[in-house]
């Protein structure tokens, strides 16, 4: 029985992963017209294939309940960039950067998960994800002020909670 629901899951994640991507080619491109959708249907099929094919769809690739809460994921995004971007004109305004390489454990549980915690830290201004080693991530911070920010674990856990 277990096997079953599991093929199910997988078969709804492929199904879900057809779509985002449709809708991305769709949303990209804007024709509606038969001949350019049926393009776009056998690109998107095409890529969903090589993707099996190639074992890049594994259990976490696109997880079902993470799709639901992308949306505030995307605004608590956008309000540390512009916290951060803050933080990081003044230092450069005031020209007193004092770059910091730390080191950052991640509690990501799945490569999915720590791949968007170090997105996240590189899409932050004065913030740079430079190498990920399984759990350890290496950054640069352009001040004391942001990397102690990153210290207090706040994005690590926002970013694991997506995942629950």
């Amino acid at each position: 029985m277990a096997t079953k629901t599991k093929n199910s899951v997988k078969f709804l994640s492929i199904l879900v992963y057809f779509l985002v991507l449709f809708a991305l080619w769709y949303v990209l491109s804007g024709y509606l017209k038969p001949l350019l959708l049926f393009f776009g249907l056998v690109s998107v099929l095409f890529v969903s294939w090589m993707s099996l094919r190639a074992k890049a769809l594994d259990n976490d690739a696109l997880p079902l309940k993470l799709l639901l809460r992308l949306p505030f994921y995307w605004l608590w995004l956008v309000k540390e960039i512009f916290k951060s971007g803050i933080t990081t004109t003044k230092i450069i305004w005031n020209n007193k950067p004092s770059p910091e390489l730390i080191k950052i454990k991640a509690s990501q549980k799945n490569s999915t998960g720590i791949a968007n915690y170090a997105n996240a830290i590189t899409l932050t201004p004065g913030t740079v994800t430079i190498e990920v080693e399984k759990n350890d991530l290496l950054i640069h911070a352009l001040s004391k002020e942001l990397s102690e920010d990153l210290q207090t674990g706040e994005m690590d856990r926002f970013i694991t909670g997506l995942d629950k």
